[in-house]
C-alpha cells in the first residue's frame, strides 16, 4: 500500500511561498500605515492630509500579509507555543493527579463493594432475580432459594 506522505511537496512550496509573500505584503501594509500616519500628524491646522488613502490601503495589506505569514510560520508558531506550554501542562496534571488521589481511591473502593455483593449474590432458579448471599428466600417471586 503506497502511502502519501502528510506534508507533500506541494504544500512545502505553499508554506515557502507564504514565508516569503506574507512578510512582504505585511511590510508594505505597514509602511503605508506609517506614511498616512506621519501624513496625517505633520500636519498644520488646516491642511488636508496628503495620504490619507493610504490608512485604507495599508489596514487590509497589513491584515493579508499577517495572514499569509501566520500560514508560513504556523508550524514554528505552533512548536514554540507546545514548548512553552508542556510544562505547565505538566505541573496542572500532576496537581490535578495528587490532590484527587484520595478521591479517586474512594470512588473505586465503593465501586469494588459494590461490585463484590453482586459477585457474592445467589440468582434464584425461577425468576433470576439476584438476591443476598445469605438470603433463603427470593426478594422478587419469593420462593425458596
Amino acid at each position: 500500500m503506497n502511502k502519501q506522505p502528510f506534508i507533500t511537496e506541494e504544500h512545502l512550496k505553499r508554506r515557502k511561498i507564504f514565508r516569503i509573500l506574507g512578510p512582504i505584503v505585511l511590510g508594505f501594509g505597514i509602511l503605508c500605515i506609517v506614511i498616512a500616519l506621519v501624513d496625517f500628524l505633520t500636519l498644520d491646522m488646516f491642511e488636508e492630509p496628503k495620504y490619507f488613502g493610504l490608512f485604507f490601503l495599508g489596514i487590509p495589506l497589513t491584515a493579508v500579509g499577517f495572514t499569509l505569514s501566520s500560514l508560513g510560520y504556523g508550524s514554528e508558531i505552533a512548536k514554540y507555543q507546545t514548548r512553552e506550554m508542556a510544562p505547565v501542562v505538566k505541573d496542572t496534571f500532576n496537581y490535578l493527579a495528587e490532590e484527587t488521589k484520595d478521591g479517586v481511591e474512594t470512588i473505586a473502593r465503593a465501586m469494588q463493594k459494590g461490585t463484590s455483593s453482586v459477585v457474592e449474590a445467589k440468582q434464584c432458579h425461577y425468576c433470576k432475580e439476584l438476591n443476598k448471599i445469605d438470603a433463603k428466600f427470593c426478594n422478587k417471586c419469593g420462593r425458596s432459594l
